[in-house]
């Protein structure tokens, strides 16, 4: 069940980097907020893969004992 999380939120990282990719300037009003607004959106996505791991670590080292 946790890989199949893990897996979705590295594949959903994946599509906002191809999107953040797609950005290009003068394309639409306000591009740098939509660039800035993906990149927290990746970033975010980056800091629950590491809280997961984190999670996972800490949980190890408890059953060591």
């Amino acid at each position: 069940m946790l890989a199949k999380i893990i897996s979705k939120i590295k594949d959903e990282q994946n599509r906002v980097a191809h999107d953040l990719a797609k950005v290009r300037p003068g394309d639409g009003k306000d591009v740098g907020y939509e660039f800035g607004h993906r990149q927290g959106v990746y970033f975010g996505l980056q800091s629950a893969l590491q809280l997961i791991e984190n999670l996972l670590r800490d949980q190890d080292k408890d059953h060591d004992f």
